[in-house]
């Protein structure tokens, strides 16, 4: 008998595996791989039977694939594991061949029409109903034995009650790990819901937060301006904050865009030196105010990657200003470019604050920032855009004594 389970409950898992789209409807969906799986589990139970109490009786759980079957896939499902089925029983031949294949064919039959009314019961119901289904198709097969052929009945009651048992709760068992399986498919689909909602709800905020600045400054000098009260001079200067804070809203909504709607650019071969050089150059003005040196090391043929070359400069930008604002009493941030293997790693060393283990974990996350007055878009764009083009990032850190970041992309030859 254990066997026998084994063919029934393998094919659920086994179906499950493969079920990974349309999760809130797993087993009413990919119906061809549903079937074919209870097809296959079937076959197994009619070609490996085994015996009952004694050598006198032979015995499989054929049915349970059917009943299941039929139950969460409904008529076209159940008819192609009838006609499967019944094909390599009516191979086999011997005795009790045409009682088993009317057996099976009412089965076939009366359990789809009994779907709807299924799917519209509590788990628990389900569990009991598929229980006596099992038990009613057996005890189907008993009478019409006898009513066709005569079977006795008197003598083998306790063993057809046993014979019952087993494939009534063989059954249970089954229906029980399906319905097991859709609640925790549920519950993921509901939470990766809330997930998504809740990280709508952080863009909302931060877009609300980091927007009324700019606009309450841009508000506060038009007025200025409106006064004509000052010099010519003066003017000018209040162009020019309301300038930047336009660029800095701008800015701050191409990032989320970016977020949002990721765009592939193009893909480019890169030296990876040249581009950090380059990267070094616009961020030295901001390092050296804040009393920060930035030091490369890297080899002579600087190395050469695939990447979209905008979103890379982008990405190491943020991670390069994030070490500096780390730094507020200076420092030293290291950048160091080596090959290990097929691969060529970036490493960005800063000698700040440094993260727990706990910030390490929330990096990249919706309105998660190590920064007081940060909202955490700038490593989120970062993680967005390395994991578009095919890098990796990871994160060493001690609180105290500084981060380093090692981004890692495949050497492009």
């Amino acid at each position: 008998m254990i066997n026998n389970f084994f063919f029934i409950i393998f094919p659920i898992v086994l179906y499950q595996l493969f079920a990974i789209a349309g999760r809130q409807q797993l087993f009413s969906k990919h119906k061809i791989i549903l079937t074919a799986l209870f097809s296959i589990s079937s076959v197994l139970c009619v070609l490996f039977p085994y015996q009952f109490l004694s050598e006198d009786y032979i015995f499989d759980l054929r049915q349970v694939p059917l009943i299941v079957g039929g139950l969460y896939g409904g008529p076209a499902v159940s008819a192609v594991i009838f006609v499967v089925t019944s094909a390599v029983r009516i191979g086999i031949g011997g005795d009790g061949m045409y009682i088993a294949v009317l057996n099976l064919l009412l089965v076939a039959v009366v359990v789809p029409l009994l779907r709807n009314f299924y799917l519209r019961m509590g788990w628990l119901a389900k569990i009991l109903f598929v229980f006596l289904v099992s038990i009613t198709s057996l005890l189907f097969n008993l009478v019409a034995g006898h009513l066709l052929f005569g079977d006795p009945i008197h003598h083998i009651v306790d063993v057809w009650l046993m014979l019952m048992l087993n494939q009534g709760m063989i059954a249970a068992i089954a229906a029980l790990l399906i319905e097991r399986i859709q609640r925790q498919e549920y519950m993921l689909n509901a939470l990766i819901k809330h997930e998504k909602l809740e990280t709508v709800s952080h863009f909302a905020a931060s877009v609300s937060h980091e927007l009324r600045n700019p606009i309450q400054s841009i508000k506060g000098f038009v007025q200025l301006l409106n006064n004509h009260e000052y010099d010519r001079d003066r003017q000018t200067e209040f162009h020019n904050t309301i300038l930047q804070e336009i660029n800095a809203a701008e800015k701050l909504i191409e990032d989320y865009l970016i977020f949002a709607k990721p765009a592939y650019g193009r893909i480019e071969t890169i030296h990876t030196k040249s581009e950090i050089e380059k990267i070094m150059n616009i961020l030295g003005p901001y390092a050296a105010e804040r009393e920060i040196k930035i030091v490369l090391t890297a080899p002579e043929d600087g190395l050469r990657i695939a990447v979209d070359p905008q979103k890379f400069q982008q990405a190491v930008i943020n991670i390069i200003r994030n070490g500096i604002d780390a730094m507020p009493a200076g420092g030293l941030f290291s950048i160091v470019i080596q090959r290990e293997k097929s691969a060529v790693l970036i490493k960005l060393t800063d000698s700040g604050s440094g993260m727990t283990k706990e910030e390490i974990q929330r990096l990249g996350e919706p309105y998660f920032s190590t920064k007081t007055t940060g909202t955490g878009l700038g490593m989120m764009v970062t993680y967005s855009v390395i994991s578009q083009m095919h890098g990796e990032i990871d994160v060493i850190s001690e609180k105290g004594q500084g981060t380093t970041f090692t981004l890692t992309f495949a050497a492009a030859e």
